[in-house]
């Protein structure tokens, strides 16, 4: 596995392996002496550069002190991490796969995502119906059915009783006006828009025509923000995708993040407009 770029399995892990580490209080060449290895070699387990076997993770657990659900835990990211792909940016059906299933565990250990998403809905707040219709152009039916479920299931880590995610939902008041699906699909989605949007940890914003151009017209992106790791930002176009990671990269999707919400309106008057928008389309003969 490359040693520069940290894959995504790989950096979770040597985040989770860091903080362990700290919380016991204990250096990294202390840690590397008790391992008999040399400090350089805990760095980069600890920065995702490389890849520590299942037995040295086992080693360090137990150096640690860890519990064993910990230590099984922590081994269980090393053996997914070393089949992982080294090349985090995908094309076509079997990339998307390995990315795919790295956003899910990315998701379900985030503790907070921007999803700014400037034509359409974000996925994790799309109806089945809504879903369906952006997914089914050349697709079987039943394939389009599983992409469907799937979506829908990932909505789990914002619903989700124990610790669900801070969500942010950005869109372009264009979003609201699509026909995606035709008129009875966006009328239900933008429903749905307004009961996610009455969750304590949903934040819908946004941004008005009036507003002019702002970062989300070049395009959308997701950033995952984590308690134990650096913020990592996800990009999609078509049948590629890409994991940034690079410090530099990721803070300018910060300060994108950051200048988009200076503009973006309030969620209280986000649902203002999303609600007009409703009346309006029911309205419209």
């Amino acid at each position: 596995m490359s040693e520069t770029t940290p894959a995504p399995r790989a950096y979770v892990l040597g985040a989770e392996l860091r903080d362990a580490r700290e919380k016991t209080g204990l250096g990294l060449r202390k840690l590397a002496a008790q391992l008999d290895v040399s400090h350089s070699v805990v760095v980069r387990w600890e920065r995702g550069e490389r890849v520590p076997s299942t037995e040295s993770v086992a080693a360090v657990c137990a150096v640690l002190g860890l519990t064993t659900a910990s230590r099984e835990r922590l081994m269980q990211l090393a053996r997914d991490a070393v089949s992982e792909p080294a090349n985090t940016v995908s094309v076509g059906p079997a990339g998307e796969a390995d990315q795919l299933a790295a956003l899910l565990e990315f998701e379900r250990i985030a503790t907070a995502i921007t999803d700014v998403s400037p034509i359409v809905v974000p996925g994790l707040l799309q109806t089945a119906e809504y879903a369906r219709a952006i997914m089914s152009t050349g697709m079987p039916n039943g394939e389009t059915d599983k992409l469907v479920m799937m979506r829908l299931g990932r909505r789990e880590v914002i619903t989700r009783k124990k610790l669900p995610i801070r969500f942010t939902a950005i869109m372009l008041e264009a979003a609201l006006n699509q026909s995606i699906g035709g008129s009875d699909v966006m009328q239900e989605q933008l429903q749905f828009l307004l009961e996610m949007g009455e969750r304590d940890n949903v934040d819908i914003r946004v941004i008005p025509q009036s507003a002019g151009w702002t970062p989300a017209h070049a395009g959308p992106f997701v950033l995952l923000e984590f308690a134990k790791a650096a913020p990592v930002v996800h990009l999609e176009h078509h049948r590629s995708s890409a994991f940034l990671r690079d410090e530099g990269d990721v803070s300018a999707f910060v300060t994108a993040r950051e200048d988009i919400e200076r503009v973006a309106m309030s969620p209280a008057a986000s649902a203002e407009l999303i609600t007009d928008v409703i009346n309006a389309k029911e309205t419209t003969p």
